[in-house]
């Protein structure tokens, strides 16, 4: 993860082939060149410097940018419209081929109560140029805007589930199969005791339905929230399973996304 000046880039694991160093730098004004119907909200320059010098130009898997804004920003880019989508965000990079921005499929993500918000894209260039753009383009078709559901990355990879996650006594609830698959963890369903059993590695994770207490590699835990099966669909409390295999939980409160970074 690179987060500078208001810009965040993760990259999934296997992203860079060799060790480098990422940079970061916000465009100077002077070296962003104007283009009709599309105002720069913020430009940045990311170099990718392998040990040894060369520079790396690709990625080997797609990473995301992110880029955060606020309520002033918002009014600043649509003129004081602010009747506007905060659909006309959306992120680019610049072609020197073309002399114009490449405008990137975005998601714009808005935290009411915090009046903060993020436009994130997935990118593959480890040597661009990046820019948050709000374009007055007639006719183009705008970003999407994130109606607030709960996200669910594991190394920075969205996971994809049948099911959606939910808010259980403040913990999230994630369908089992998904965020073990997503773990590298394997799943057995013992019915006649109710027991779900995870193997990662030479990691074991023992849960019951209804239960409060769970056994990982034959030490008793306590969990704050029971699993429990909902609409035909086996469902977990994130933080623990994830913690019990070694993995890091955090909260992006604007995203409503739920990030796992294992070791």
């Amino acid at each position: 993860m690179y987060q500078e000046s208001g810009v965040l880039i993760e990259l999934p694991p296997g992203a860079l082939k060799y060790r480098a160093t990422i940079m970061l730098e916000n465009t100077p004004y002077n070296k962003i060149t104007p283009v009709n119907d599309l105002y720069v909200y913020k430009s940045v320059d990311i170099n990718t410097i392998k040990n040894g010098g060369s520079t790396i130009t690709s990625l080997e898997k797609l990473a995301r940018i992110s880029f955060f804004f606020d309520y002033i920003d918002f009014k600043r880019a649509s003129q004081l419209n602010t009747n506007l989508s905060m659909g006309h965000f959306r992120i680019a990079y610049w072609d020197d081929t073309i002399q114009n921005w490449k405008q990137l499929p975005s998601q714009v993500f808005w935290n009411e109560d915090k009046n903060q918000g993020m436009v994130e894209a997935e990118i593959d260039r480890s040597k661009a140029r990046y820019a948050l753009l709000w374009s007055n383009r007639q006719g183009e078709q705008l970003s999407p805007v994130s109606t607030g559901g709960i996200r669910i990355m594991v190394n920075y990879i969205p996971v994809k589930a049948q099911v959606a996650p939910y808010i259980k006594n403040g913990r999230t609830m994630v369908p089992l199969r998904a965020i073990a698959e997503s773990l590298g963890a394997q799943v057995y369903w013992i019915s006649s005791e109710q027991r779900i059993e995870l193997l990662q590695n030479m990691n074991k994770l023992q849960l019951w339905i209804g239960k409060s207490t769970a056994l990982k590699d034959g030490q008793s835990l306590l969990l704050d929230v029971e699993p429990e099966i909902a609409g035909g669909y086996t469902f977990v409390p994130l933080r623990f399973v994830s913690e019990a295999f070694g993995a890091k939980v955090s909260w992006d409160e604007i995203t409503k996304t739920a990030k796992v970074v294992s070791n």
